[in-house]
C-alpha cells in the first residue's frame, strides 16, 4: 500500500524510537493494571533469587533516583508485598505471586510484539541489534 512504502524508507533510528515507546508503554499499562511502577516491578525481579539490603535493591538506578526508588520500595512493604527482616528486604509470599502475574502478563506482551514474526527473524535482528550497538561502543555487546 502507498502507506506502507511511505514509511519503508523510514531511518532504523526511527523504527528503534517508535518500538521502544510502544513497548515501554505497553509494559507500563500493564504494570499499572497490577498497581506496579517499573522500578518496583524491577525490585520484585531482583528479590526473587535472594533478599537484599536496600542498597542492592536500589544499585541499578541512577544515582539522582535512589530517594525515589527507596521510596518506592518501601511502597512495595506497606503493600505486604516485601517484608523487611533485620537489613534485608525479602519477597513475601503475596509479593511472590504478585511478581510471578506480572511476569506472565509481560510474557504475553513479549509474544504478542513478536507473534507473527518468524524466530529465526527475531533471532537476526537481536544479533543485528547487538553488533549495531557494539559497532557504537557499547561495552556489552
Amino acid at each position: 500500500t502507498t502507506e506502507t512504502s511511505r514509511h519503508a524508507g523510514l531511518p532504523l533510528a526511527h523504527w528503534i524510537t517508535q518500538t521502544e515507546g510502544l513497548i515501554t508503554a505497553r509494559v507500563a499499562a500493564s504494570l499499572e493494571e497490577h498497581g506496579l511502577t517499573r522500578a518496583q516491578w524491577q525490585m520484585l525481579n531482583a528479590l526473587t533469587a535472594s533478599p537484599l539490603s536496600s542498597e542492592e535493591v536500589t544499585a541499578g538506578f541512577a544515582p539522582e533516583l535512589s530517594e525515589t526508588a527507596l521510596a518506592e520500595l518501601h511502597e512495595l512493604v506497606e503493600a505486604a508485598w516485601v517484608a523487611v527482616e533485620g537489613d534485608l528486604f525479602t519477597l513475601t509470599a503475596t509479593g511472590r505471586e504478585a511478581g510471578e502475574r506480572v511476569a506472565e502478563a509481560v510474557d504475553r506482551l513479549r509474544a504478542e510484539a513478536i507473534g507473527d514474526l518468524p524466530r529465526e527473524d527475531y533471532e537476526t535482528t537481536l544479533a543485528a541489534l547487538r553488533t549495531i550497538a557494539r559497532n557504537l561502543g557499547h561495552p556489552e555487546a
